[in-house]
């Protein structure tokens, strides 16, 4: 597959996802901003979601802006995200799937080893959920609510890589936030006394833009020939996402068509405040051939949002290796195959009836050479969260991450005797 033919599936990959919707559709996302993102690329993710100290010159680190300055090539990636679930209650049990476009962004050398900058649109958070609830009123008939929930927060991100010393490097990221969340709640009454031929729906549309800023830095000492060990650390500023927000009371008949709509506010300020988050990392490297490092992030959710009792401060240990059999291999395709394999274990920051809600992965993919050192890239998770006690969802998921990645020298004045 040459070059050309690279770009044409990347682009087709991109505007045919441009019709999807989210993806992760987790009863979860009801609180707060929703299911937060990783924000790393399907190399990242692959590992276990390990990048903080894993430097690469052939894809593109949006978790250590540092790192950036590994990339001597242009390069351009995008991905897709597939997402099943399935839910279980003490009651029932229910699954769901989706497909949506997962990141765009391009890298590309200011300054040949010494400044890089890269460009992304990601997203920060998504929200999907459908759920019901049925309670009695005053013994005498039964209330159903039903909680609808859509929408999410991108970021177009801009990041820099600088190098001040040999081996020690920083960076910044700088990221613009927007995005819409609906969120709907619908009551209905569940008897032949009290029945009626509608519901009624209040809705919430809330519209957040704003600014977030992180830092990066990265140390790289030699231990061997071809061997390093790689330090890096993050430091994200915490930051209050402004936003304005319409209220709505609907009247609705029983198919959900709108009977009757009333304006209760429109666009009222409001705030969610983004915790400062600190992430430090480790890894051994043997050039082209091995890699295998620890994450350890940690969010300071109980310093924002004052006067909240359903956040708690969020810790995520992730650990992940890299294989590369043969990367000069003339003979074995295989073998110029990299392998990767990851485990992580984090903390959900929402405290869901006064309960604590962690989620565990298992990760692996791989990337395959397609021409030049472009190459295919996947990511697979298998996932468990959340709990069926306190009347709660415990979800199994399972997550598929496909990318394109495109390395060349776009930005390089040729010449020609």
């Amino acid at each position: 597959m040459n070059l050309q033919k690279l770009w044409v599936s990347a682009i087709a990959i991109c505007l045919t996802c441009l019709s999807y919707g989210q993806a992760i559709n987790s009863p979860y996302s009801n609180n707060g901003l929703g299911e937060l993102q990783y924000q790393g690329l399907p190399h990242n993710v692959a590992m276990g979601e390990v990048g903080i100290a894993m430097p690469t010159a052939w894809h593109i680190n949006l978790q250590n802006p540092a790192l950036l300055t590994a990339n001597t090539f242009s390069t351009f990636q995008v991905g897709i995200t597939g997402d099943t679930r399935r839910y279980e209650t003490d009651l029932t049990t229910d699954q769901s799937s989706g497909v949506s476009l997962r990141f765009l962004a391009l890298s590309f050398p200011v300054v040949r080893n010494r400044w890089t900058a890269a460009l992304a649109l990601l997203p920060l958070s998504t929200v999907k959920y459908n759920t019901f609830s049925q309670d009695s009123i005053d013994d005498v008939t039964n209330g159903v609510t039903q909680f609808e929930g859509e929408g999410g927060l991108s970021q177009l991100v801009w990041a820099n890589g600088f190098r001040i010393y040999k081996s020690l490097t920083v960076g910044v990221k700088a990221s613009y936030v927007f995005g819409l969340i609906d969120r709907k709640y619908r009551a209905l009454l569940n008897s032949d006394e009290f029945a009626t031929n509608y519901a009624v729906s209040y809705l919430e549309s809330t519209s957040y833009s704003d600014f977030n800023v992180s830092f990066g830095v990265s140390y790289r000492a030699t231990i061997g020939e071809r061997k390093y060990i790689n330090l890096g650390g993050t430091y994200e500023l915490s930051q209050a996402l402004d936003g304005t927000q319409d209220q709505y009371l609907q009247r609705l008949a029983l198919s959900g068509a709108t009977l009757q709509s009333q304006t209760i506010a429109e666009e009222v300020p409001t705030e969610f405040s983004l915790p400062r988050a600190y992430g430090l990392g480790i890894s051994y490297e043997n050039l082209n051939s091995f890699k295998i490092g620890v994450d350890v992030v940690s969010q300071d959710w109980e310093s924002v949002n004052e006067g909240r009792n359903d956040l708690r401060n969020t810790l995520k240990i992730a650990a992940g290796l890299e294989w590369i059999p043969d990367y000069q291999s003339v003979n074995s395709y295989f073998k110029r195959t990299t392998l990767r394999l990851g485990i992580s274990s984090k903390q959900l920051p929402y405290l869901v009836n006064n309960t604590e809600i962690n989620d565990f992965g298992i990760n692996f993919g791989a990337s395959f050479p397609v021409s030049g050192y472009s190459s295919m890239d996947t990511a697979f998770k298998f996932g468990l969260r959340g709990t069926t006690d306190n009347n709660l969802i415990r979800e199994e998921y399972f997550q598929v991450v496909i990318g394109a990645t495109i390395n060349d020298r776009w930005f390089i004045k040729r010449r020609y005797d």
